[in-house]
């Protein structure tokens, strides 16, 4: 089975996140002495419209007084106004547990908050949770411009004209866990110098291709470092122009990145690093030992934004991974006081630029309008709790896709996935590379 060291550090560092989290529970629970939890009726709480909806309640009553109250919800809509609300009775005798169920009226199409309060004589509390409702109806009010693939195709012309200068430097004192390390440095558009990390098995038999496993960066630029002990593929870990070691030319502040140039689409930052992705694939059809024909791009938040835009532009990507993607639906959020909205909207306050100019330039940036390009399987983590990339934001982008794809929904969880997906992640690959 093809899980990776990488892989297995980061199920033991997720556990023992859990066991301290597990403990900090216990000792918040041991202080309170009331525990309770909320499970949607569906695992993932995407519902039809037709689907009975409920939230099945157990509570713990670990004091030594019975306790009774009110067990109650609202329902807050996705342009936030509540559409319903309604509360139950609840005993649990000191010393016992109950168990209660509250069942929720359907509602239109689109993914609502849910809020469940508890309301007892020693005790109150609140779970918030999110539900889908016919996600699949989600539609955008923006629009693709007309123009946009031929932008894309002038962005790639563009990087076609620049002389690449790969090079490839060993680095000798990084190499472990039978791993060889590279630095690969190569020019992108704007002749501006990326660089990222490739790693490979020592063992490895002449003239020997491997797949090619690419990992994009998050957003803030700390970027991604070489990935070790992959017996069977080669891994680029790769920085986009402004991230890990491809700093030295734009190096703006965390806030600053995602409003770089923005107001001109032709220089804004996000059109150079899809192309620096873009040249990346270049670089690796450029190696002997590197198999173009299998290449997986991957990547989280503004790596899983970049994963499905480079996928959806370059054909020579067979498979793409994506969880929690940013950037999709630009003008569902406005209004919205959460990043990356409210970096625009304070961008164009300071510099007397009107919001509706900037969101006609990131038409050509939003991923919804990448994705109906997508030919490559995909899979694709989206977690209901999120901020940074809604389930509705990211769910319009989805519902562009022609191909099918393998989405995986986590109920309870904000900006992260669980590890599982990434061990789902190897296995899949192995059996889509053929890697036995």
């Amino acid at each position: 089975m093809l899980i990776t060291d990488t892989l297995k550090f980061l199920k033991c560092a997720v556990l023992a996140a859990v066991f301290i989290t597990c403990n900090t529970l216990n000792a918040t629970a041991q202080e309170e002495e009331v525990i309770w939890d909320a499970k949607p009726s569906k695992k993932e709480a995407i519902y039809k419209r037709t689907d009975r909806i409920a939230y099945k309640v157990e509570i713990k009553n670990n004091l030594r007084t019975d306790q009774s109250g009110r067990l109650s919800y609202t329902i807050i809509s996705p342009n936030n106004k509540e559409v319903s609300s309604s509360s139950i009775s609840v005993k649990v005798n000191k010393k016992s547990s109950g168990k209660y169920q509250l069942s929720i009226p359907t509602q239109p199409a689109g993914f609502y908050k849910v809020n469940i309060m508890l309301n007892t004589n020693e005790y109150d509390d609140t779970i918030r949770r999110v539900i889908g409702i016919n996600p699949q109806q989600i539609s955008s009010a923006g629009n693709k411009p007309a123009d946009f693939d031929t932008f894309w195709d002038k962005a790639k012309d563009e990087l076609n004209k620049i002389a690449p200068n790969y090079k490839v430097t060993a680095q000798p004192d990084s190499d472990k866990k039978n791993t060889n390390v590279y630095l690969v440095e190569m020019k992108s558009i704007g002749n501006i110098t990326v660089r990222g990390w490739l790693t490979l098995p020592k063992d490895r038999k002449p003239k020997e291709k491997f797949p090619v496993w690419v990992i994009l960066p998050g957003y803030g630029g700390e970027g991604v470092k070489p990935i070790y002990g992959s017996p069977q593929m080669a891994v680029l870990s790769f920085n986009v122009r402004g991230h890990g070691n491809s700093k030295d030319v734009i190096h703006t502040t965390t806030e600053g990145y995602v409003t770089t140039d923005v107001e001109n689409r032709n220089k804004y930052v996000f059109r150079g690093a899809i192309m620096d992705c873009l040249r990346a694939i270049d670089f690796i059809e450029t190696r002997k030992d590197l198999d173009s024909t299998q290449i997986l791009v991957s990547g989280a938040s503004m790596g899983g934004y970049l994963s499905i835009a480079v996928a959806s532009l370059d054909q020579r990507v067979k498979l793409c991974s994506s969880n929690n993607p940013v950037f999709c639906d630009y003008r569902a959020s406005v209004g919205s006081k959460e990043w990356p909205m409210k970096s625009f909207t304070e961008y164009g306050r300071k510099r007397g630029i009107a919001l509706n100019t900037l969101l006609y330039n990131l038409n050509y940036f939003d991923l919804k309008n990448f994705s109906d390009k997508l030919k490559c399987p995909a899979l694709i983590g989206m977690s209901l709790l999120d901020n940074l990339a809604p389930p509705a934001n990211v769910q319009a982008m989805l519902n562009n896709i022609k191909v099918k794809y393998k989405l995986f929904v986590y109920p309870e969880l904000a900006h992260e996935v669980p590890p599982s997906i990434y061990e789902y992640l190897s296995n899949w690959t192995m059996d889509k590379f053929g890697l036995f």
